[in-house]
């Protein structure tokens, strides 16, 4: 059996971040839905080390968050966002650093994200799919090792490349819609919920396939959209977003 933590990332509270286990075998992919509740509001580092343990504990292959996981490099072939972004046709466009974020009221977000990737990556030694190196741990980490690996995705990008029609935002979401979203998808992948997930928790489940399908080692059912991840100036550069491929 493989396994995969996948997170459909919020800041402002926990009660918005979607956090499940996907499990597969030859009979499909169970779901465990798991609740973040940790004291609002939200810190990445926290996030990252409970996640992190969460991790550990159920002895997971890599986690899939649904954010950034760095900034621009310069001098690519996409003037103002990650090539990744501009591939996967993302609202959200990472610049340079420190605040080159369109729009504007993507800065915190983005900073938080980065941030929690940041943490997986010098404290905790995942691997960025795509990456030659690890980032350098930083000062005070445990020197805690983990073969695992920490992933982008983007779920709207997703159920494209799985031929459905996106979940609608969350704020225009209706339950009705929520459980035709969430049919779809479960007649489109061999997927076992016990009941109708959350619109977070629903996304995070299907930004998890193409991790989960990577850590089974099925690359061709994987698209990797973008730059390999690189480190400039001390932060993480471009990187993959994670998402199906239409073999999937």
């Amino acid at each position: 059996m493989t396994r995969v933590l996948s997170v459909d990332l919020a800041y402002k509270r926990h009660r918005d971040i979607g956090v499940v286990l996907l499990d597969a075998s030859d009979a499909g992919i169970d779901v465990t839905i798991v609740d973040a509740s940790l004291a609002d509001p939200p810190h990445a580092h926290t996030l990252a080390d409970w996640l992190h343990a969460l991790a550990e504990r159920h002895h997971v292959a890599g986690i899939a968050i649904d954010g950034p996981l760095g900034w621009k490099a310069p001098g690519t072939d996409a003037p103002h966002c990650r090539v990744s972004e501009k591939a996967v046709r993302a609202p959200g466009k990472t610049g340079v650093p420190p605040d080159g974020v369109k729009p504007r009221g993507y800065l915190a977000f983005t900073e938080f994200s980065i941030a929690l990737f940041e943490r997986f990556t010098t404290r905790y030694g995942y691997a960025l799919p795509g990456s030659r190196h690890t980032a350098p741990e930083k000062q005070g980490a445990t020197g805690d090792r983990s073969a695992r690996f920490v992933t982008e995705t983007f779920p709207t990008a997703a159920w494209r490349s799985l031929g459905l029609v996106p979940v609608p935002g969350k704020g225009r979401t209706t339950p009705d819609a929520l459980h035709d979203a969430t049919a779809r998808l479960t007649a489109r992948v061999p997927i076992r919920l016990g009941h109708t997930p959350t619109h977070d928790q629903l996304q995070a489940v299907v930004g998890g396939l193409a991790p989960l399908a990577w850590a089974q080692g099925d690359i061709e059912r994987v698209t990797l959209a973008g730059l390999p991840p690189f480190r400039l100036d001390g932060c993480w550069r471009e990187g993959y977003i994670m998402i199906p491929s239409l073999r999937y």
